[in-house]
């Protein structure tokens, strides 16, 4: 599930690659008013409107090995869009290096809307390499010109050690700022040192129940995710992202609540795996350029999915004394309660956010 490309706020024309094993992803954006004066085509989104910039944009622009091969493109999505700034064309490519082909180098060749306007120039960045450990950064390539129609793309060599420890490192980062997934677990592991009676939550559990409980609770989450993770690396299962951002919202407002009432006492391991299914939904946006290869995807997937387990694990470590300690404080269940609603605050706010009600 590819995003969109970023919002566009120059006259002239961006390529981004995204470089993964067998694969290239390209987001490309064109200025709408440009690539109408320079090919005299409709800028509208009917269907023969688009049709017609397709064939215009395959038609200038090419993509070469070191032999001049030609890349196999394929036009994923194409639109007319005003994001930010004025209008512009988006195109979402995958490109496929010819057999026997290095994908770590490529001649980028571009004639769109410069052949026309020598003035215009599209600039041609790396803006991710997990094989070689770029995630997320921009890395300038150069300008493509009508003076200046090829660009070399070389990425040099990556090992499959290299795309492990790049995906770990990927995986950490994103579940150590995802704030939403942590404050899930944790709202969910709160009140896990306690024992539900009555309607309420009561007395302390012993050390070694409350650590189980917790280790319960944990692995399901970890099932749960890794679970749809797989599934949209391997089986390309995808859901569209407003829904998944807001049943995240909506995980962290239930274990919330549970945090200051028993809702679901002992079925927390069942909650957090079904829930855990969703938040793999969102993992699995920074998964669909891992690769295609079995082996490279599969080592890509290790490493992203036990750098998310690693920042998850460390997490759970450090507020177990704490969980265990707050429950045996006499104002344990006052800070419980204003840690319960402040979580709810959070979801509530994000999921007023994420079903566009603000």
């Amino acid at each position: 599930m590819s995003s969109p490309a970023l919002a566009h706020l120059t006259p002239n024309s961006e390529i981004r690659l995204d470089f993964a094993p067998g694969l290239v992803k390209a987001d490309i954006v064109v200025p709408q008013a440009e690539f109408g004066y320079a090919t005299g085509l409709a800028t509208d989104n009917r269907p023969d409107s688009l049709a017609k910039a397709k064939a215009r944009v395959l038609a200038d622009m090419a993509v070469l090995d070191s032999q001049g091969r030609p890349w196999q493109i394929a036009i994923d999505r194409i639109a007319f869009e005003q994001i930010a700034g004025p209008p512009d064309l988006h195109l979402e490519l995958s490109l496929m290096p010819p057999a026997g082909g290095s994908d770590r180098s490529l001649r980028w060749r571009w004639h769109v809307v410069t052949r026309k306007a020598p003035s215009h120039f599209a600039l041609l960045v790396v803006e991710g390499d997990l094989a070689g450990g770029i995630r997320g950064e921009r890395e300038m390539v150069g300008a493509l010109t009508s003076g200046r129609t090829e660009l070399l793309v070389e990425r040099g060599h990556a090992s499959l050690g290299g795309l492990f420890a790049n995906a770990f490192g990927l995986g950490a980062h994103h579940i150590a700022e995802g704030y939403d997934h942590l404050l899930f677990l944790l709202a969910l592991l709160l009140p896990a040192p306690l024992i539900a009676a009555g309607g309420r939550w009561g007395a302390a559990r012993p050390a070694r129940e409350t650590f189980r409980k917790l280790a319960w609770i944990v692995t399901a989450f970890t099932i749960g995710h890794s679970t749809t993770l797989i599934l949209a690396a391997f089986f390309g299962v995808r859901l569209p992202a407003q829904p998944v951002e807001a049943g995240i919202a909506l995980s962290v407002l239930i274990s919330a609540i549970h945090a200051a009432r028993p809702v679901f006492p002992g079925k927390e391991p069942v909650i957090a795996g079904l829930f855990g299914l969703v938040h793999g939904l969102a993992f699995a946006t920074l998964v669909s350029n891992f690769g295609l290869g079995a082996t490279t995807r599969a080592t890509a997937i290790l490493g992203f999915n036990l750098g998310i387990e690693a920042v998850q694990l460390g997490v759970v470590l450090v507020a177990l004394p704490l969980l265990i300690g707050l429950a045996r404080w006499r104002h344990g269940p006052a800070v419980r309660l204003a840690l319960a609603a402040l979580t709810g605050l959070a979801a509530l706010v994000w999921l007023t956010q994420r079903l566009g009600f603000s």
